[in-house]
């Protein structure tokens, strides 16, 4: 599942499908609507492989966050803009978190890419991740990071062709994140120490 489908999210949510079922969701139901119909104002997809992909059944897009409950990954990849005095807004991130929080089941791993400074993602992120689901931190369910690298319609280093960040809260969580990514890139990953670090 992927939660935002901007100029990160929508790209990401056409390669796992290309591997995965992939269900990626958005609050804005204009921008799902427009990208139903194969047109991608970011410009950072090709309008026939998003069409096939929605036809072939193995990308469903939604606006509607109740698709994701059966997803065991969630990748959130919403934006983090500044306000006027160029402090993070972090409420879309908060927000993305609560709606992940109410589908998590034990096993479950949620990796955000949105661009945060070191110590979002335990600090603010998974709070709200443990209030809405009951669940456990690293008992039952895990978290990962993985920085979006991503320059705006920049066509020779995609998603796809980067080297990508990648950190998982214990050892096996990063392990696992690196295996996802891996099975989707053509460039590998470099595995980062901490989340923090990733972050950073």
């Amino acid at each position: 599942g992927i939660v935002g489908l901007g100029y990160v999210g929508l790209p990401l949510s056409l390669l796992f499908s290309k591997r995965y079922p992939t269900v990626g969701y958005d609050c804005n139901s204009h921008r799902v609507a427009e990208l139903l119909q194969a047109d991608d104002t970011t410009k950072e997809t090709d309008a026939t492989q998003l069409r096939q992909a929605l036809r072939d059944g193995k990308l469903t897009l939604t606006d509607k966050p109740n698709a994701l409950k059966d997803c065991n990954v969630y990748i959130v990849a919403v934006p983090t803009p500044v306000d006027c005095n160029n402090h993070p807004d972090l409420e879309p991130l908060i927000g993305a978190s609560r709606t992940v929080g109410g589908l998590l089941s034990k096993g479950d791993i949620v990796v955000y890419e949105s661009t945060v400074y070191p110590g979002v993602t335990e600090d603010v992120c998974v709070p709200q991740l443990e209030a809405e689901s009951g669940l456990v931190y690293n008992v039952d369910f895990f978290v990962g990071y993985s920085p979006e690298r991503v320059n705006p319609a920049d066509t020779e280093h995609t998603v796809e062709t980067i080297v990508k960040v990648t950190s998982g809260s214990t050892p096996e969580a990063a392990d696992f994140v690196v295996r996802l990514y891996n099975s989707v890139l053509l460039n590998g990953t470099h595995k980062a120490p901490s989340i923090r670090v990733a972050e950073a």
